[in-house]
């Protein structure tokens, strides 16, 4: 089923950003523990502020169309989706998008030891295709297309005895739970950070497939959490609730 899926050519119909591959998972799957599950991959993945194709200035994260001399058009061969998936595997052993991955990559640290650098955490989207423009400015009937080709990707990934199933954020939260058909229970307390600031938290937990699922509505990689120190606070509040 992944290498079928990392075959497909790009629909132009879909807003899938244009010379990128579908990433089926960040990091290394078969060494995971556990998992973190958001929307869609970001299309700075591929492309930089200027819609630049990372390619050009040798700063690639993934491995691009353009790399494989294939056209939007075309279907990938066994071959190039083998390295396409090698470059998935591999993610966060070359050059990996710090800026989002860190600040999750800290939380899941403090929760359980985890982490994307040593292969005991792997990240996986409901979708494959990172988009241009953002996933919640793509039209929603395109959306749900999307969602009806990839869930059964998601589904077939989550197959594995995963520990923990994470989900960062109350826009992911609502989001995976319905997709996925989640019993999901909640409990609602107070984040106050270091400086004293309070914020409402919900704390999401419940199980998929004997996966524990561990969520939250405050996204980490927004300025309502701050810096790591908040993040560590953030982390042992929602630890002390579960």
């Amino acid at each position: 089923m992944i290498i079928e899926r990392i075959k497909r050519r790009i629909d132009p119909n879909m807003f899938i950003t244009p010379q990128t591959t579908p990433i089926v998972f960040f990091g290394n799957y078969d060494k995971s523990k556990v998992c973190t599950i958001s929307l869609n991959p970001s299309d700075k993945e591929f492309i930089d502020n200027s819609n630049d194709l990372l390619d050009f200035k040798n700063n690639e994260r993934l491995c691009s169309r353009k790399k494989l001399r294939r056209n939007d058009n075309e279907e990938l061969t066994d071959d190039e989706a083998n390295a396409v998936l090698k470059y998935c595997n591999e993610y966060f052993k070359v050059h990996p998008y710090k800026g989002w991955f860190d600040p999750l990559d800290y939380f899941i640290k403090h929760f359980g030891n985890y982490s994307y650098y040593d292969d005991t955490c792997v990240h996986l989207d409901l979708v494959q295709w990172a988009t241009t423009p953002k996933w919640n400015d793509v039209p929603q009937n395109i959306r749900q297309r999307h969602l009806n080709n990839d869930l059964p990707v998601l589904k077939y990934l989550l197959n594995k005895d995963f520990e923990v199933m994470f989900l960062n954020g109350k826009t992911v939260v609502d989001n995976v739970a319905q997709c996925l058909d989640l019993n999901i229970k909640s409990k609602n307390t107070v984040f106050k950070n270091s400086n004293g600031k309070e914020s409402e938290l919900y704390i999401y937990y419940g199980e998929y497939n004997s996966i524990k699922i561990v969520g939250w509505n405050l996204y980490l990689q927004s300025a309502a959490v701050g810096g790591y120190e908040n993040k560590s606070i953030l982390c042992k509040i929602i630890k002390g609730n579960l």
